[in-house]
C-alpha cells in the first residue's frame, strides 16, 4: 500500500468558481482550470471524493487575456478568452489580431466541455493547444487536510485512440475511474495531457470536445451529447421553478438574491441512495446530507417550496438511530449528523457513515415535521413520519439529558467525532469569557429552545393522532423546561442568556449569538426578551453586516474565527424572525437591512456560508471569508426566511389559513410580489406595497380554500 502524503490544507476558496449536478461537482479557477498542487481544493469531485485533481489549458504556452467566466446557471460554466497577437497591417500601423477561446462546459452525468476557438484575424494562426491532466482520488477529509498513515494504489492508466482511464482502488477494495475523452483525436495523447495542432484561418472556427466521466466500482450511466444534457438540464430547472413560489420587487438586488435562494437549492439537491432527494449542505466541503443544515433549510423554504420539507424528514427518518453505538456517536431515535459515501468512511477511518454527533438535529426535526404539517396540512404524511417522531421524543427524554438535570447536552463519545456537537462545532466554539474551554456534557442554550418547541409543537401532532395523554405530558414538560430555562440560564448583570452550562452546572457567560435562537422557538421569558433583543443589535453583537457570532471585545473575539466573531447569513435569518415573533420589529428590520446591505458585495447575488465580523466602521464592505462555502444551503434559504419575517407570514393549512401579522416591508423596498405560494392544496398570490411606515397587503389571486387573516 502507498504511504499517504499530507496535501496542503486548503487556505483561500474565494475566488472558485463551482457548477453542480447531483452529486458531483466541479470547483475551477476563473479561466476554467484546475491546477495541479493548488491550494483552493479545485478539482472535479463525485461521491466524497476528486477524481480530477489538474485540467489545464495552454494554447502555444502564452498567458491568455480572459475576458468573461460565469457559473450563473449553476450547472453551465462559460469562459471567453482570448491570445491576442501583434502584427503590422497594411497600412504599416500596429495591428492586434485576436484568437478567442470559448469554454462551455456543462456537468450532468458526466462534465462534458466544448473548446471553441475563433480566428478574428487577417491571418492564419498556427495554435498548439495542451489539456494536462491527473487524478489523485483524495477523499474530501484529505482534500481538508486529513492525514493518513496509507493509502490505497493508483492503478495503471490505460491510453486509447481518444480516451484515457485513470484509475484507484481504495483500501476499501472499490476501484474508483476517470474517463477522459477527446474528440478530435488528439494528436498526442499520454497519460497526463492531450496535444492538439491547428491552423486556424481568418474567421474559422475550430472545436475540440472533452468528457470526464467518474465511475465508482464500474457504474454505467447514458451517455449524452452536451446539447443533450443542456436541454434536460435547462427542463429540470423549468419544473423546479414552476414548483417553488416565485418573487417580484420593486428592488433589483432583492429579486437577484430571491432568485438566486431558489435556483441553488435546486443545485444542491442530490439523488438519495434509497431513493428521493436530500439537500447537501454546501460546496465544496460540505456536499453531503446533514441533519441539522437540511432540516434549518427546509423551514426557511416552506413558504417558497414545502416539499423540501416532507423530502428531508422522510429521508432523515430512515437514517434515524436505532443502536446504541459510541463509536458513531448513535443512540435510539437520534437523527442523524452527517452521512459521507468516500473512501474514508467505508474504512471506518471517519465515523460518517452515519454519524450522529449531532445534540439538536432530534429536536429541530421534530419542529419541522410540525412546521411542514402547519404548510400543508398533510395528514396521510404525518402519520407516516410519526412513529420516527414518537422515538424523536423518546431519545429526548432518554438519552439527550445525559445526567438528569432536565436539560439535553452533549458528550462526545467517537473517538474520531465532534468535540462540540451544536451548529456552533468547531474546538474552539464553546468557550467561557476568559477563553478556557467548557467542561463537558454541554447544555447550550439554543438547544433548550429547540426541545422545548419541538415538545411544544409535538404536543399539537398528539392531538392530531388522538393522543391527549401525550399531549399534556409534552406541554407539561414543555412549560416545566422553560420556567428551569428562565432560571439557570439567565445572567441578570449582563441582561442575556448565557452560552451554555458546561459539566458542573457553571454558566458559560460568553456573549454569542445564540441566544437568539430563543426568540425564534419562544422558550425566553418576554421580560427578559426585551434586554436579549437589545443586546443582539448593540455595537459588540451588530457590527454592521449583521450579527456576530460572538460579541466584540471578549478575550475569545476573532473577526475571522469560525465561530468566534465571524457573520452568519442563517443565524442572522432565524435571529431576525425571532424578533418578529416577540414584536421587536424596529429590532428585526436592522438585522435584516444589515444583512441586506452585506450582501450587494457578494457574487452572483449569493450569499456564502459566513464572513468575517470585522465592523462597518472599520472596513467599509463585508470582508470575506477565504474558505466559506458557496453556495451554502441555509445560507441559501436567509433571504426566503428573511423576507418571510418582513411579510409577516404564518400558515396554518390544517385549519385553511394564512396569516400574515404586522407586514412591514423595509424603507429601501417600495413593492414585492408572492406568485403561487401553497398552502395546504391552496395557492395564492400575494402584493406587499410600502407607503411611508405603513405596509399594505392585496390578495390578488387565491386557488382553493384559504382564509388570508391580515393583522397590523
Amino acid at each position: 500500500m502507498a504511504v499517504a502524503k499530507r496535501p496542503p490544507a486548503p487556505v483561500d476558496i474565494r475566488d472558485v468558481q463551482v457548477i453542480k449536478h447531483g452529486r458531483t461537482f466541479l470547483v475551477s479557477d476563473a479561466r476554467g482550470d484546475v491546477p495541479a498542487g493548488n491550494t483552493a481544493a479545485l478539482g472535479l469531485y463525485y461521491m466524497d471524493t476528486r477524481f480530477l485533481s489538474r485540467l489545464e489549458l495552454s494554447v502555444d504556452d502564452s498567458v491568455p487575456l480572459l475576458l468573461h467566466s460565469s457559473p450563473e446557471r449553476n450547472y453551465l460554466q462559460v469562459v471567453e478568452l482570448a491570445y491576442p497577437v501583434q502584427t503590422t497591417g497594411p497600412d504599416g500601423h500596429p495591428r492586434r489580431e485576436n484568437l478567442a477561446l470559448e469554454r462551455t462546459r456543462i456537468l450532468g452525468d458526466a462534465l462534458m466541455e466544448r473548446m471553441k476557438l475563433s480566428n478574428y484575424g487577417a491571418n492564419s494562426r498556427d495554435v498548439h493547444l495542451t489539456i494536462a491532466f491527473d487524478a489523485d482520488f483524495l477523499d474530501i477529509f484529505e482534500v481538508r487536510g486529513m492525514s493518513r498513515d496509507r493509502r490505497g494504489q493508483l492503478q495503471q492508466p490505460r491510453v486509447e485512440r481518444n480516451q484515457v482511464v485513470l484509475g484507484y482502488r481504495g483500501l476499501d477494495g472499490v476501484i474508483r475511474t476517470t474517463t477522459l475523452r477527446f474528440s478530435p483525436q488528439p494528436e498526442r495523447l499520454t497519460a497526463g495531457s492531450a496535444s492538439f495542432r491547428f491552423t486556424v484561418r481568418p474567421a474559422e472556427e475550430v472545436e475540440i470536445v472533452v468528457e470526464v466521466q467518474a465511475q465508482v466500482a464500474g457504474e454505467r450511466s447514458a451517455r449524452r451529447g452536451l446539447r443533450e444534457t443542456r436541454e434536460a438540464l435547462e427542463g429540470e430547472y423549468s419544473s423546479w421553478r414552476k414548483r417553488c413560489t416565485r418573487f417580484r420587487s420593486s428592488n433589483v438586488q432583492l429579486s437577484r438574491f430571491l432568485d438566486r435562494a431558489v435556483l441553488d437549492l435546486r443545485m444542491l439537491l442530490s439523488p438519495a441512495d434509497g431513493g428521493g432527494e436530500y439537500i447537501d449542505a454546501g460546496v465544496p466541503w460540505y456536499a453531503a446530507l446533514f441533519g441539522r443544515d437540511s432540516l434549518i433549510t427546509a423551514y426557511q423554504c416552506l413558504a417558497v417550496n414545502p416539499d423540501l420539507a416532507w423530502q428531508t424528514l422522510r429521508q432523515l427518518a430512515a437514517l434515524q438511530g436505532t443502536a446504541d453505538d459510541p463509536a458513531r456517536d448513535e443512540e435510539p431515535g437520534k437523527i442523524v449528523h452527517e452521512v459521507r459515501v468516500g473512501e474514508l468512511a467505508a474504512t471506518g477511518e471517519i465515523p460518517h457513515t452515519r454519524y450522529f454527533g449531532s445534540v439538536d438535529a432530534t429536536p429541530l426535526w421534530l419542529m419541522v415535521l410540525a412546521s411542514a404539517y402547519s404548510w400543508t396540512g398533510d395528514a396521510e404524511a404525518l402519520r407516516e413520519l410519526w412513529p420516527n417522531a414518537v422515538a424523536a421524543l423518546e431519545w429526548v427524554d432518554r438519552f439527550g439529558d445525559r445526567d438528569g438535570d432536565g436539560y439535553v447536552e452533549y458528550e462526545k463519545r467517537a473517538p474520531r467525532g465532534l468535540d462540540n456537537q451544536g451548529w456552533k462545532d468547531s474546538h474552539d466554539a464553546v468557550v467561557h469569557p476568559d477563553g478556557t474551554t467548557a467542561t463537558p456534557p454541554i447544555a447550550l442554550v439554543e438547544v433548550q429552545g429547540y426541545v422545548f418547541e419541538a415538545k411544544r409543537r409535538a404536543a399539537e401532532l398528539a392531538r392530531v393522532m388522538g393522543d391527549e395523554d401525550l399531549a399534556e405530558r409534552l406541554e407539561k414538560e414543555a412549560e416545566s423546561l422553560r420556567e428551569r430555562f428562565n432560571r439557570d440560564f439567565w445572567m441578570e448583570r449582563e441582561g442575556f442568556y448565557a452560552l451554555a452550562l458546561d459539566g458542573e452546572k457553571r454558566q458559560v457567560g460568553t456573549i454569542t449569538s445564540n441566544p437568539g435562537h430563543a426568540l425564534w422557538t419562544g422558550i425566553a421569558d418576554r421580560d427578559k426578551a426585551v434586554r436579549v433583543a437589545h443586546r443582539l443589535v448593540s455595537p459588540q453583537l451588530l457590527g454592521g453586516w449583521g450579527i456576530r457570532t460572538l460579541a466584540a471585545k471578549q478575550q475569545p473575539y476573532d473577526p475571522i474565527g469560525y465561530h468566534t466573531g465571524t457573520v452568519w447569513p442563517h443565524d442572522n435569518a432565524l435571529i431576525a424572525h425571532g424578533l418578529k415573533r416577540y414584536g421587536f420589529d424596529r429590532e428585526a428590520m436592522q438585522v435584516i437591512d444589515q444583512l441586506s446591505a452585506a450582501g450587494a458585495y457578494f457574487p452572483l447575488a449569493r450569499y456564502p456560508e459566513l464572513w468575517c465580523g470585522f465592523s462597518q466602521e472599520d472596513v467599509p464592505v463585508p470582508v470575506q471569508y477565504p474558505v466559506a462555502c458557496r453556495p451554502q444551503a441555509w445560507a441559501s434559504g436567509a433571504p426566503l426566511l428573511m423576507f418571510r419575517s418582513y411579510a409577516g407570514i404564518t400558515a396554518d393549512a390544517p385549519n385553511g389559513v394564512l396569516y400574515i401579522i404586522r407586514p412591514a416591508l423595509p424603507s429601501w423596498l417600495d413593492s414585492a410580489e408572492l406568485i403561487g405560494m401553497r398552502v395546504g392544496s391552496a395557492r395564492v398570490d400575494l402584493t406587499f406595497t410600502r407607503s411611508g411606515h405603513v405596509t399594505a397587503v392585496q390578495v390578488t389571486r387565491k386557488e382553493g380554500d384559504l382564509d388570508v387573516l391580515i393583522r397590523q
